[in-house]
């Protein structure tokens, strides 16, 4: 059997490349899939280039720094497209196939198409120019190929003038799997049926799969640190346990930590697993922490005007029972002690069936004994 997979191309974050590698290490060693290829079908996510670097005029702007483009260039373009290609290398682990116009034709070299896992169906993440919506719900292949894995819409409400999209693209899967409950909600709204949320792929893979493919940074010498990932400042129960206990605090997001913010992926396992305590608003960095045993805290940072995305993670906290992990507006309700002491017992237990109720969804999808 041979199966594509579609997810969200990018290089830019550590979740979309490890739950696209997870995905794909399941379905070989776990389903004994003879033949997995990832589908890179984006070729905008390829680079992160917003200016032409071999253009005359840009060199002009350069000589007489207009708009301060010198310190763009420095701090801004170099470290994302270098944080990037870190990121990029991850990659390789992946089976690729590049098909940047989707041929007509590719349907007929797989036997079934996945889309998932990720946030593929948040309409927010679309472009039109690049026909995301008709690839992500697989519209290039029959309905009988067609098989969502943990999708994830991500925002509370589908927008009115997609409605009618969602609802006709929805009803020609062959089988739907969401990640959140809210976005399983939204499918039973949209066409009255039940579909089951099961986990993301990076936790159908054991704590010890994920410990075989991190990596040391160079830079790091061995000191106790807490790992902070999201953007602003620092609250002041991270900065206070930090003060407390001597530790350093190392921020993912600090683009004036060359080494830290250009991070492989592989040391983004790393950093988590080692790190004393991760504070964090990504789901993915929660995953890896419960997955590693690294107590951590949520830090719920909704903003004025931005869909509310933590779907996904009040999900993940109430599978595993750690509700109780947020900082809310700077502000947390457990002492210090109950967070750097968690209790991680049943996490494999939780886990072990997590990935018997995937197994059984993905083998029935592909019509597998």
């Amino acid at each position: 059997m041979k199966i594509g997979i579609i997810t969200i191309n990018d290089n830019n974050n550590y979740g979309n490349r490890l739950q696209n590698y997870a995905l794909q290490q399941f379905l070989y060693n776990e389903i004994k899939i003879e033949e997995v290829n990832s589908i890179w079908y984006d070729l905008k996510y390829t680079s992160k280039t917003k200016v032409n670097i071999f253009s005359w005029k840009l060199w002009i702007k350069y000589l007489i720094n207009w708009k301060n483009i010198r310190e763009y260039l420095k701090n801004f373009y170099l470290k994302d497209n270098i944080r990037m290609y870190n990121i990029g290398k991850f990659t390789n682990k992946i089976s690729t196939k590049f098909d940047f116009k989707i041929k007509d034709n590719l349907g007929v070299e797989y036997d079934y198409f996945i889309v998932g896992s990720d946030q593929v169906w948040n309409p927010n993440f679309w472009s039109k120019k690049d026909n995301h919506a008709n690839i992500r719900f697989l519209k290039f292949v029959p309905k009988e190929k067609r098989i969502a894995y943990a999708a994830s819409i991500a925002i509370p409400k589908i927008p009115k003038d997609k409605e009618q999209f969602f609802k006709d693209s929805l009803n020609e899967m062959k089988a739907i799997s969401m990640r959140e409950k809210a976005g399983a909600d939204l499918v039973r709204k949209i066409i009255g049926r039940e579909v089951p949320v099961v986990v993301d792929p990076t936790i159908l893979l054991s704590k010890e799969k994920w410990q075989k493919i991190e990596m040391v940074p160079e830079w790091y010498s061995g000191e106790k640190y807490i790992l902070t990932y999201f953007l602003g400042n620092s609250s002041s129960v991270i900065e206070n346990i930090a003060k407390k206990n001597n530790w350093k605090i190392y921020n993912l997001m600090d683009k004036n930590n060359f080494d830290l913010y250009t991070s492989r992926v592989e040391e983004f396992i790393y950093l988590i697993n080692h790190a004393q305590l991760v504070a964090t608003d990504s789901f993915h960095a929660c995953v890896f922490s419960i997955l590693m045993n690294t107590p951590f805290l949520v830090v719920n940072r909704q903003q004025k005007g931005v869909a509310d995305m933590t779907s996904r993670i009040d999900t993940l906290m109430e599978l595993f029972g750690y509700q109780n992990r947020y900082i809310v507006n700077g502000k947390c309700n457990l002492s210090d002690e109950e967070i750097l002491h968690m209790d991680f017992s049943n996490v494999k237990a939780i886990q072990e069936r997590e990935i018997a109720r995937s197994t059984a969804y993905i083998k029935k999808a592909l019509n597998l004994k």
